[in-house]
Formats: structure tokens, sequence, C-alpha cells
């Protein structure tokens, strides 16, 4: 009797699951596939046992053959991949596509604007914008000139006689997390008791999460916390946290004092803005500056200090050591650099300003072509928390909405035939002839990337110094470009450049 009713049960679930699976998912029986599609496990077969790197090619080719969008199924989800610019504008601007995708939890930023559930991001985020004007940041640019002097020292070992080639990322991550310390944490951070085990803690960190966020398995916690990766994340953690925590109680007393001495709290005036603006001391100042603005609390200032330590440091050495590399590869875009950049900065020594920034016009343009080429943030995802209509199609509440920037920003029916080659001179129109969401380096709409112009300030001032003071050339050639992916796009090599001093 037991084996009859087993065999019926079997049978049953054999013709079951098929046709609830076939119900769930007719909606989008009409949107183009990615293929292979196999019937129960959909495109999941391919993507099993995969690299970051390999993951990141089959999505390339995927996003590449479908103009407009398509689906993606992994057993029963599926998930829309947005490719027209067309689209993409009409979903990050849309009011119900701000969510993140289930994929950020592994952040563990929960109050970060990076991660944060929509709720917590629209309430953060507009509290957050004024910490980001432009006297604020005008007032980090004396941090961005001495960390700048700083990097200049220690890649002079290069231009010595006999002298290899240097990987220069490793030294421009060291010189961009000092900025970002600096202008978040404070001028000093780098000098407390424990900042060099900070600092290692938290390569182990982000390491752990370029692992994990393309392996499906690891997504699972109960699978996850089983892991040697897991328990070496959480010590990670625990030192990185304990380091922070620190510094906001020493804030918190520091701010308490000042309230004692004058009876009031501290708003800003035109003498504040003429040393620097530390982002730590604006969360905690944020009632006196904005009034009926609610206290952030430590964990909540905790996370967003690691959000601008995680999405500025990695993102914005990747980015700039990209171009100093396509700059090496480019002998005759350099050469046109490097006058740009000596006519305003004749002396060596010269600081960079906030008036000479702007004048490095086509500095600017050298960095939107390698941010095209090279995004080095170029797959996000987003989630629907209504029904979405996308040509015709109705996308159900809840639906995984994916974008490959590498792939649009090489789109040749937009940037033409010389797509896939370097040529800062195609951002040299003042009105582009490119849809304004071709070109996304920063992502785009409302939760688009806050720190853009930080970003572009810092890199601006880097790049100016590294050129006016070196040629770069390297052994490298542009076609043997390989790409590998974890929390961000770098190379499959070392960013292997040879150093000469220009003076």
């Amino acid at each position: 009797m037991l084996p009859g009713l087993l065999l019926v049960a079997v049978i049953l679930l054999a013709v079951t699951i098929p046709w609830y699976w076939s119900q769930l998912l007719r909606w989008a029986d009409g949107i183009p596939r990615a293929t292979p599609c196999h019937r129960w496990l959909g495109n999941l077969r391919e993507f099993l046992g995969k690299s970051p790197s390999e993951v990141f090619l089959l999505l390339d080719r995927h996003f590449r053959q479908h103009d407009r969008l398509f689906t993606f199924r992994f057993g029963p989800q599926v998930a829309i991949g947005v490719t027209h610019p067309e689209l993409v504008q009409k979903v990050l601007t849309h009011p119900a596509c701000q969510a993140k995708s289930d994929v950020y939890k592994v952040v563990r930023l929960p109050n970060g604007l990076l991660a944060a559930k929509y709720d917590v991001w629209k309430m953060h985020r507009k509290t957050l914008n004024s910490t980001f004007n432009a006297r604020i940041l005008e007032s980090f640019v004396p941090i961005f000139n001495d960390c700048t002097r700083r990097l200049v020292g220690r890649l002079d070992r290069y231009t010595r006689p006999g002298a290899g080639p240097c990987n220069i990322l490793e030294y421009i991550s060291a010189c961009t997390l000092e900025m970002i310390c600096r202008t978040s944490l404070g001028g000093q951070v780098l000098e407390r008791d424990g900042a060099e085990q900070f600092i290692s803690n938290l390569e182990v960190a982000l390491k752990t999460i370029g692992i994990r966020i393309f392996n499906v398995f690891l997504h699972i916690d109960f699978i996850y916390q089983f892991t040697e990766l897991y328990r070496n994340e959480m010590k990670a953690i625990g030192v990185c946290q304990r380091f922070t925590k620190k510094i906001i109680q020493d804030k918190r007393e520091e701010i308490g004092r000042t309230f004692i001495e004058t009876g009031i709290q501290q708003r800003p005036t035109e003498e504040t803005y003429k040393k620097p603006q530390i982002f730590i001391d604006q969360l905690m100042k944020i009632p006196a500056t904005q009034p009926g603005a609610r206290h952030f609390s430590d964990d909540e200032i905790s996370d967003h200090i690691y959000t601008m330590i995680v999405a500025g440091n990695e993102t914005s050495a990747t980015q700039l050591a990209h171009t100093c590399l396509l700059l090496a590869m480019h002998p005759d875009v350099q050469a046109k650099a490097y006058a740009e950049v000596y006519e305003l900065l004749p002396d060596s020594a010269q600081e960079v300003t906030i008036e000479l920034m702007k004048d490095l016009v086509y500095l600017e343009r050298v960095l939107k072509e390698t941010m095209r080429l090279m995004p080095v943030a170029p797959l996000i995802g987003r989630q629907n928390l209504t029904e979405l209509v996308l040509d015709g199609h109705r996308i159900p509440k809840g639906t995984m909405l994916l974008f490959n920037f590498y792939s649009l920003h090489r789109r040749k029916d937009i940037w033409g035939p010389s797509a896939d080659e370097f040529d800062p001179d195609r951002f040299a129109r003042t009105a582009p002839p490119y849809h304004p969401y071709a070109h996304l380096p920063f992502s785009g709409g409302p939760r688009g990337c806050i720190g853009y112009r930080y970003a572009m300030m810092s890199l601006k001032a880097l790049l100016a110094s590294i050129l006016r003071n070196y040629e770069l050339t390297t052994r490298l050639r542009y076609e043997d470009i390989r790409f590998q992916y974890q929390i961000s796009l770098n190379l499959a090599f070392a960013h292997e450049v040879q150093l000469r001093r220009r003076d």
C-alpha cells in the first residue's frame, strides 16, 4: 500500500510542479528569453560552477543579444534584463523602482544608502544630501592635495634607474583609502591605535563580499554561517566596528564638551568652511544644521561611514588605475591631457584648486571615457514595489530588474562603430548626441550615487598630479585587456605601468 502511495505522490509532483511553474511564470511568456533555457531550471544550469569573471562574460553576452529587455529564469524565479537606455531611464527614475534587490544584503549595511531598504533609504537620503553640498566638498580639497603629495612621494621609487614597472593600483588604493578615511572620520584617523588592523580587516570584509555576491548558495544564510568565509568575515567586521565605535564615542564626547562650554549647538559659519567638514561631524550635527531632523544613532552613523568607505574607496582607486593604464596605452591621448595639465599647473608643486578643477576639461573627458569603457560598478539590481509596464509587458510586483552598464556603454547603435575604442573626444560636444541614460558610471535616477561629485573632484586632483609628475608607459596592449569581476570590475592582471619623472 505504502509504495503505491509514494508512486502516486511522485507522479502528482512530476505533473503538478511543471504546471504550477508554467502558470506562475505565464506573465513572462511574451518577453524574449536568455537562451538556452531549461524547462525547469531555466538559465540556472548555465551559471552553476562559473567563476565571477565567467558569470560577468555570460551576462555581457546576454545583454548584448537583446535590444530592449529579456528574461533570466532561475528555477521559478524570473529576473528582467533591461538593456535599452529608454527603458533604463524609465525604471531608474520610476518612484516604485527605488528598492534594491535582496542581493545587496551581503553588504551588511542596512542603514547605508547603498544597501538600505527603500523606506530607510528615502528617509536618510533626504537628510544626507546636505552633507555633500558644494561648500563641504570644496573644504576637502586640501586633504585631496595632501594625500596626492604623499602618493607622488611613494611612486618616486619607480623612477630611479633600473626600477621596474609598478602595479599602480596598489599605491592609488592606499591613497584613496587615506582620502576617504580622513574626509569621513577625521584627519588623524590613520594615526590612531588599531588603524593598521582596521585597514587590513576592512580589506578582508570587502573581499568576502566579492566572493559571496556571485555564489548563489552562499546567499542562503543557513549555509553561509557554517563556512570559514563567514567566520573570517565576522571577525573582520568585529575589529572594524570596535575601531569606528571608539571614534564615534570620542566625537560625541567632544561635541558634548563644546555644548557645555558654549551652551548652544554649533551652526556653520563662513569661518567653518575654511577647514574640512568631516563626514562624521556632519552626521552628528545634523539636528543643529537641519531643524526638525532627527539624530542618527551610533549604528546608523557607523553604517553611513562604512558605506562611504566601501562605495568610495575601491571604486575610485580602480577607476583611476584603469585611467592611468589606458593613458599609458594611448600616448597621444596622454600627451594631450598632459598639455592641459601643464598649462594650468606649470609648477609641479602647485596645488589643485576648485577653480582649476573646472578648467580641466580634457581631463574630465578622459575620465568619462574610461568610465564608459571600464565602469567599476557595471551591474546593479532593482526591485519594483508595484506592478510595472515595460514595452506593453506587465511586470509583477517584486521582480528583480537587472542593468549591465558595461554592455550599455558599448552599444554600437548609440556610440557608433568605434564603441569599443578609447576616444575621449566623443565627450567633446556640449550637447551630447547620446541618450542621457546611455552613460551611467554612477548609476542614475533618485538612487544614483550621492558621492559622484566627491569622486570626480578627487579623481581630477589625483590624475592631474600624476600626469604633471610622470609620463606613463606600459608593455600591456589595449586589445589584451581581460576583466575579472568581484564587487567591482577589475583587470585579470596587474595595472602595470612604468613611470618616468617629467622634471
